[in-house]
C-alpha cells in the first residue's frame, strides 16, 4: 500500500492524490480517580479500583500535500479531498505506517492552505481516536477442559466467549464466569502468556489485540 491513510473503501494518495508529508500524534491521557480527604495529605486514587486503568482519547493530525495545474484544478482537488476527509466517522482508519492493526474514530477538523499560484497547497486533518490501536485480524482460542495456556501480544483486553457443549466455566487470575451461549464476559485476559482453567465443557475465547 501507498503511505497515506484510507477508510471507508477510499485511500488518501491512491484515489485522491494527496501525498502524507507529516503526522503528529497526541498520546491518550491517563482517566484518573482522585479524591482529597480533609485534614489529610495528598490523595486517594481510585484510577485502577476497578482492576484496569481507563484512558482518554488519543488525537492524531496528518498533513497532506498535492501538486496542481492551476487555480480551477487546485480548488476542486481540495474541495474532494475535504469533503472526504470530513466524512470520515466512527470507522476504522488504516495508517500505512502500521501492519495489522488500525485505529477507529473521526476526523474533527480540517485546514486547508492553498498557495496563489494555484500550483500547490497542504490538508491538514485531525482525528479523535479510540486510545488504543486494534488487530485488522480477531485472535480465538479453543479451550480444553482443564488448564490451557493462551498468550495476548497485546494490552489487556475483555473476552468474548461461549461454551462448546452446554456450559463451561473459565477462571483467569482467580476470577470465574459460566457461559453457555457467545457474550462479552468480565473476563480480562492479561499481556503475555496467560493460564486459564476450563471446567464443564470446552469453550471457544475470542477477543482484538489492541497496542499503543
Amino acid at each position: 500500500m501507498n503511505h497515506g491513510i484510507s477508510a471507508g473503501g477510499y485511500h488518501s494518495l491512491d484515489d485522491f492524490g494527496w501525498r502524507l508529508v507529516d503526522r503528529d500524534e497526541t498520546s491518550p491521557k491517563l482517566r484518573q480517580t482522585k479524591v482529597t480527604v480533609p485534614y489529610a495529605n495528598g490523595s486517594l486514587d481510585y484510577t485502577g479500583v476497578y482492576g484496569e486503568a481507563f484512558y482518554d482519547d488519543k488525537q492524531i493530525t496528518y498533513t497532506f500535500a498535492k501538486d496542481f495545474k492551476g487555480l480551477d484544478d487546485m480548488n476542486e482537488g481540495i474541495r474532494e479531498f475535504v469533503e472526504w476527509l470530513s466524512g470520515i466517522y466512527n470507522t476504522d482508519i488504516h495508517d500505512s505506517m502500521f501492519d495489522e492493526f488500525h485505529n477507529h474514530g473521526s476526523c474533527t477538523s480540517t485546514d486547508k492552505k492553498p498557495t496563489k499560484s494555484g500550483v500547490y497547497a497542504t490538508v491538514t486533518a485531525t482525528f479523535d481516536l479510540y486510545p488504543f490501536m486494534v488487530a485488522d485480524d480477531e485472535s480465538t482460542s479453543t479451550l480444553i477442559v482443564g488448564t490451557n495456556y493462551v498468550i495476548n501480544e497485546g494490552r489487556p483486553v475483555r473476552l468474548t466467549a461461549k461454551s462448546l457443549g452446554s456450559w463451561s466455566t473459565i477462571t483467569i487470575n482467580g476470577e470465574t464466569e459460566r457461559v453457555t451461549a457467545e457474550r462479552v464476559t468480565s473476563l480480562c485476559l492479561e499481556s503475555g502468556m496467560v493460564e486459564i482453567e476450563v471446567d464443564g465443557d470446552a469453550a471457544a475465547i475470542r477477543w482484538f489485540e489492541e497496542r499503543m
